[in-house]
Order: structure tokens, then sequence, then C-alpha cells
């Protein structure tokens, strides 16, 4: 009997020693976890510090002026700015953040720091250089006239006395119309939020004519399957005193060390061709060219 107790105990006291060994081991193993899941934590908890830390370059545009920008079903923006600007706050290790604005509020809404770029196909005028600075130009575009097929339009001041004149508010277009034809030449100009309400008011008749940027034209309408009934009239307009034809990005004036670092990037992207690839994935041959 005392040796069946002995063995009995041997066999308790060997339990205990397997059930120690494999509290043991699963003490060492919650260790493991516990460090690994700390780790992990720590390492998202940086990236996340890291993400909050790169700096945000609010950019404004005007998102219904096709190729340049516009708003896919998603809502998210796309356009040939929007890749430049996207491109540029890559290059400089930037977070961009779109801000939509009509193009007439574009430069008061710069100037009031809602935004820290304007850059929504803007042409560079002396006009505009007092208000504001832009940075090294990016491409030039032409403008011209739109109207429907077999109109008595030819582009000329006389075909378009008694005729009505659409152009998009605030634009150099608007500027040019009102500067050639103005009240006297018995030009109507009218003068649109945005260009999407230009082209509803051609197709019903209510406009005769739309002075566009070329590329936005072909964009806008005469690629689409409304187009056909529309062609260009008169010849392009380009390198005109008033319409002056270099795009380039809007800034505040005295944002020195921001203008540095936007024209650096510009310069790198033009050099790598990138500029270029985006012209060739928006328009047609000739309808614009990067200014190198």
């Amino acid at each position: 009997m005392y040796y069946i107790n002995l063995a009995i105990k041997a066999v308790e006291f060997k339990s205990l020693i397997f059930y120690i060994t494999k509290i043991t081991r699963a003490e060492k193993i919650m260790k493991k976890l516990t460090s690994l899941v700390a780790a992990t934590i720590l390492g998202l908890a940086s990236f996340a510090v890291a993400a909050q830390d790169k700096a945000e370059l609010r950019i404004g545009a005007e998102a219904s002026y096709a190729p340049f920008e516009y708003k896919l079903p998603s809502g998210e923006l796309a356009g040939f700015d929007i890749d430049i600007g996207n491109a540029i706050c890559e290059k400089l290790d930037m977070t961009c953040v779109w801000v939509e604005q009509p193009f007439d509020s574009l430069i008061p809404g710069l100037l009031a720091r809602k935004f820290d770029l304007a850059h929504s196909a803007i042409t560079v005028t002396e006009e505009r250089k007092k208000t504001i600075d832009f940075t090294d130009p990016l491409y030039e575009v032409s403008s011209q006239l739109v109207a429907p097929k077999g109109s008595s339009i030819d582009g000329s001041d006389e075909s378009l006395k008694g005729k009505t004149v659409g152009v998009l508010q605030g634009s150099v277009q608007e500027t040019y119309a009102r500067e050639r034809w103005g009240r006297r030449s018995g030009v109507r100009v009218t003068a649109y939020m945005d260009q999407t309400q230009t082209i509803s008011d051609l197709k019903v008749g209510r406009i005769d004519a739309i002075l566009f940027e070329s590329p936005n034209a072909v964009e806008g309408l005469l690629g689409t399957p409304d187009g056909d009934g529309y062609e260009f009239v008169g010849e392009p307009i380009t390198n005109d005193p008033i319409m002056n034809n270099e795009i380039a990005i809007g800034l505040r004036q005295g944002d020195e060390e921001l203008k540095a670092k936007i024209n650096e990037a510009i310069q790198a992207l033009k050099d790598e061709g990138v500029i270029e690839k985006f012209a060739e994935k928006y328009f047609q041959e000739g309808e614009i060219s990067v200014v190198n």
C-alpha cells in the first residue's frame, strides 16, 4: 500500500510539473504575442503620426472645365491640371487638398487664404499680376469661337453683329470679348458661372456662339454626341495683347518660398517629360503646347 501511494504521488507530481511547464510555455507565448502586438500598434501609430505630419497643399480649382478639371462619377476631381497638381504635391512630399471654387472666385478665394494655389487653366495677364503672383508658365493654349453649323457666323466682327456670345465669367475670354466687341459693336456678351451652363444655353439657342479655349470646346461640346451640329468658326486667337496664351498657377504675392518650391517641382516634371505625357493623355496633337 505504501508503494502504491508513493506511485500515485509521483504521478501527481509529474502531472503538476507537466502543467507548470505548459503554463510557463503559454506565458512565454503570451509575452511574445504581447510584444508583437505592441510593436505593431507602435508602428501603426508612427505611420499615422507621419501621415498627419505630412504638410497639406490646398489648391483651388473650377471643377466643370474639362479636360482641364472635371468631376468623376465618384466625386473625385480629375483632368490635366489635377494630374499636374497631384504630381507637384508628390514631388514636394505634400498632400494635395483640392478646393472646388467657381472660376471667377478663384483669385478672391486665394487672396482670402481659402487655399494656397489657384490652378484652373488660369491665363497670365498683366491685370491679374497686379493682384496675384504666378509660377513659371506650364503650357499655352489658343481660344476660338464655336457656333452652330450653317450659321452666318464666320468669326468676323460683322458676322457677330446682333448676336450673343457666351463666355466663362472671370476668364480672359470674357475680357477679350468685352474689349473687342463691347456694346457699340452690336455684339452682346453673356458671362456664365461655369462652362456647362454656357454650352446648355448654346444648345437651346439662348446664345449664338461661345468663345472657348480650344481644348475645352472639343472636350465639352465638339467631341460629344451633341457636337455634330457645331463647329469652330474663324481663326484661333493666339498671342493677342489681351488674351495672352500662357497658363500658370496663381499664388499670393509675397509667397516667395512656396513659389520657389513649386517652380522647382514644375521644372523637374517638365525635364522628366511628365507634363508632356499628361498632355498626350488629354489632348489632340496641337491643342496645347508645354512651355519648357
